[in-house]
């Protein structure tokens, strides 16, 4: 994989007449590509393009799950972003079936309304277990399957950092096999946007980068300040990203 995978994909004449709304929070204006999500957050971009877009065919249509922040530009925000990380819990082992999560998502906006329903201050403390509970009834889950469902949502809730004012500022994108990972940030005014690695936030991919050069672990952690165990984890965390062509809309 080259490391170019890893330069961000955002086409720059797309960035540039993307909607600038002035008195707005910077996490809801538009900076992330669907490509970009797919491999920070290592969700395939078919499901993305799905939630982001619905589904359409002849006997049925179901709106988004999500508002992208420029849907002309077809460009996310962070926030958008945190909320594919939390919908992403849905895919994580179950599976979830998309008219599931629609339904639920619909559910907890009607008690609980506001623009990001899935990141809201009342979703983590309140509307979770309202999702839950409606997934699981159009899910038909097992009560096994409907414990380790909640036990991942709670995993991928733990993984976002908050402001002062409860609004998502970080998140720690979920690597199977390392759960508990939290070596790998995404904040917004961090590195554009970027994954970045550790305390001193060093973009990941300049990391990969270096190591798919020849450098070895220990010569990348002496220039940067880090750990080799932080350098190891870097590259293990873009191998295990999707890089696929990108899909259709759904």
């Amino acid at each position: 994989m080259s490391a170019f995978c890893w330069v961000r994909s955002v086409d720059m004449s797309h960035l540039r007449a993307a909607e600038y709304r002035e008195g707005v929070d910077a996490r809801e204006l538009a900076e992330y590509t669907p490509a970009d999500a797919s491999r920070f957050l290592g969700i395939s971009q078919a499901t993305i393009n799905h939630w982001l877009y619905g589904r359409k065919n002849k006997y049925s249509e179901f709106r988004p799950l999500i508002s992208p922040a420029d849907p002309t530009a077809k460009l996310l925000s962070f926030f958008n972003l945190v909320e594919l990380h939390v919908l992403a819990a849905t895919r994580y082992k179950h599976k979830v079936k998309f008219d599931a999560i629609r339904i639920a998502l619909d559910t907890v906006q009607e008690r609980y309304p506001s623009d990001h329903p899935l990141i809201s201050q009342d979703f983590h403390t309140n509307g979770k277990d309202l999702f839950l509970k409606t997934v699981n009834e159009n899910e038909n889950l097992s009560t096994v399957g409907q414990t380790n469902l909640k036990q991942v949502m709670d995993m991928f809730l733990v993984h976002i950092d908050r402001d002062k004012h409860k609004l998502a500022e970080r998140i720690y994108p979920v690597i199977k096999g390392q759960a508990n990972d939290r070596v790998i940030s995404i904040r917004h005014g961090i590195a554009s946007g970027q994954p970045v690695v550790g305390p001193r936030a060093v973009p990941v991919f300049i990391v990969y980068g270096r190591a798919q050069a020849g450098e070895l672990p220990r010569s990348i952690a002496r220039d940067f300040g880090m750990s080799e165990a932080h350098v190891r984890r870097a590259i293990e965390y873009v191998e295990k990203r999707p890089i696929k062509k990108r899909a259709k809309a759904a």
